[in-house]
């Protein structure tokens, strides 16, 4: 009898038990996507980084390039590629997101400097350019990466950002040349495919 009286008991408890789990298992949840959606929101807007950064001038001289068509966001070139880094940086936006309300001034967190990968993007820069754009200077690009070691920035500072702060311009200086190349910057074959009429006797500076 004690026995059957007790059963009925028990039954409103378990029930009470698997609805408080299930509002758990609702709540993780949804506090999880939450904890992912806000950040996703910030950072799939490139003028995000204006909000927390010094980065005004960076945005607008972005949208004038032609990256702006090339990559849609910030992380395109400045993230290194992988799901799992776009993440890292899309989570760690949180302290960014901290920093804009309390006023503080930080640098953005799992940003970098782009690299060679980057501009090898598929549908971007490829390093069979054996000219300029304008088809008269010879410029082997995979020579000077993979013999010369030279990061594509090294010689296009300014490509996304010209002459923002200290960043260069798009094209490189001669100077630049002239630091390896010195000894051949007067035999104008060896940079120009075309000949230039009335160049006997130039010499660069």
């Amino acid at each position: 009898m004690s026995e059957e009286n007790s059963q009925p008991q028990e039954e409103p408890l378990v029930k009470e038990k698997k609805s408080l789990k299930k509002y758990f298992v609702f709540g993780f949840f949804g506090l999880l996507i939450a904890f992912l959606a806000i950040p996703y929101a910030y950072t799939s807007n490139p003028k995000s980084c204006t909000l927390c950064h010094n980065m005004d001038k960076y945005y607008e001289s972005w949208q004038k390039s032609s990256h702006t068509v090339a990559a849609k966001n910030c992380f395109d070139c400045h993230i290194e590629q992988g799901s799992v880094n776009l993440w890292v940086y899309r989570i760690s936006f949180y302290r960014e997101i901290y920093a804009s309300i309390v006023g503080a001034d930080l640098k953005p967190a799992g940003a970098s400097v782009p690299g060679i990968d980057s501009c090898q993007r598929q549908g971007c820069h490829s390093l069979n350019r054996v000219s300029s754009a304008s088809g008269d200077i010879k410029i082997d690009h995979r020579g000077h990466v993979t013999k010369a070691d030279l990061s594509c920035i090294k010689c296009h500072p300014g490509a996304a950002h010209p002459n923002v702060g200290d960043i260069g311009n798009v094209v490189p200086a001669r100077k630049m040349c002239k630091e390896c190349h010195s000894a051949r910057m007067n035999d104008c074959s060896f940079c120009h495919i075309k000949k230039h009429s009335e160049t006997k006797g130039f010499v660069h500076e």
